[in-house]
């Protein structure tokens, strides 16, 4: 009765939701049986039932009414009666991400006790939409592997959306706003920082985080992405100045043949003299149709000690082909192999790829390390790099000088 009361008094009012969605059950059911899939789902529940409410109230330093229910067969819905900001969003997502994935779920036998993943979608709305837009990032979030993914529902709830959103890009572009998140690539014989990855976030007029899910393909379609890659550069190079800390590039084979962006990249490395510091990834969303173009692209820069990387290894067979055709130093496993490097066909898959690295002298860098468990088979089988959740999330570079200082 006060819930449905609760609910009518409260229909108007920005609320926020959380889809948690738990990883792999198809596997733990066929693995173990369904059964003891149905034990690990349940045993979820009372977790979350049962430190959800405190993980919201210290974090947002108040009390605030939740609402805990199942909304699929492995779908938790956590709906928050506050408009929370994306700081405080980011903050209870890590806290029950890690509440789960460093839980040990027993099995009927109780004496056999595994771990699961768990991904994470969330969105904020006045509407009773908001649960197609959590299910929209909870969907961006698994088709990008990543563990979370937030879907700005103002963004896409406005009937002027087109111009909002390139107000938002001019905005940004005017403002230099851009920003570069970093996240930690280690080494994995030492365990310490090799470099970081640059990934581009921008910020509406209210200074909320805007993910590349959300921002990237209209900046695309409107042309304005080299203004904003400029300003992106802009901001690694003077990091890697003041601070001289590694930075891994994103660029894409557009990227490279835009002849006024590809130049003043070049530019300013060679002016700064800071190509050692530098790796380019090279992504795949746009297949490379001239690979003399991406090679000249490539010994310019290697001329300034620039390294250079394949982005999503193993997704693709143009990926075998790139690194017979490009002058590369470094490949990155894609997350869709190495989140199943547990089972025995990934494995040896992955293995496969070590082998033929190491043979022609190319480094490799895991991504999608969300687990130890994740780790300890990457480093076992020769894997020199790890990145993902379990190492970092993605940060502002104030975050890592504070937590430098700890």
């Amino acid at each position: 009765m006060f819930f449905k009361k609760l609910k009518s008094n409260k229909k108007n009012t920005i609320k926020t939701l959380f889809l948690i969605d738990i990883l792999y059950i198809k596997d733990i059911n066929a693995m173990y049986g369904f059964d003891n899939g149905d034990l690990v789902i349940k045993q979820l529940y009372m977790l979350l039932k049962q430190h959800s409410k405190h993980i919201v109230k210290d974090t947002i330093k108040k009390d605030i009414h939740i609402h805990l229910k199942r909304s699929h067969v492995d779908v938790f819905e956590l709906m928050v009666y506050d408009s929370l900001s994306i700081e405080e969003i980011t903050k209870i997502k890590d806290s029950i991400f890690n509440k789960i994935v460093n839980h040990e779920f027993y099995l009927l036998d109780r004496k056999t006790f595994i771990n699961i993943d768990t991904t994470i979608g969330a969105s904020k709305s006045h509407t009773e939409k908001i649960k197609v837009y959590a299910e929209k990032a909870l969907y961006l979030a698994k088709t990008n592997y990543m563990s979370f993914m937030y879907y700005d529902s103002y963004l896409h709830n406005n009937e002027h959306i087109e111009e909002n959103m390139l107000n938002i890009l001019n905005h940004n572009i005017k403002n230099k706003l851009v920003e570069p998140y970093l996240q930690t690539v280690i080494d994995n014989q030492t365990s310490k920082i090799a470099k970081y990855e640059a990934l581009m976030r921008i910020f509406d007029e209210k200074g909320q985080e805007i993910l590349p899910g959300v921002f990237l393909q209209k900046a695309k379609k409107s042309r304005l992405y080299p203004k904003l890659m400029k300003i992106l550069i802009d901001k690694v190079i003077s990091y890697i100045i003041k601070h001289k800390i590694h930075i891994s590039i994103n660029y894409d084979y557009t990227d490279i043949i835009n002849v006024n962006l590809t130049n003043y990249l070049i530019n300013r490395i060679k002016d700064n003299n800071i190509g050692k510091f530098i790796t380019i990834e090279i992504l795949e969303h746009e297949k490379i149709t001239n690979f003399a173009i991406v090679n000249d692209f490539i010994n310019d820069l290697k001329k300034y000690g620039v390294q250079f990387a394949i982005d999503d290894f193993g997704i693709g067979f143009s990926n075998f082909e790139y690194i017979l055709n490009l002058n590369i130093d470094y490949i990155k496993i894609d997350g869709s192999l190495i989140k199943k490097i547990d089972e025995e066909i990934y494995l040896n898959l992955i293995k496969s790829i070590v082998l033929f690295c190491k043979q022609q002298d190319i480094k490799i860098v895991a991504e999608y390390v969300i687990n130890l468990k994740i780790l300890r088979y990457v480093k076992a089988i020769g894997i020199d790099y790890s990145q993902g959740y379990y190492i970092s999330k993605p940060m502002p570079i104030d975050l890592f000088i504070e937590e430098g200082k700890k």
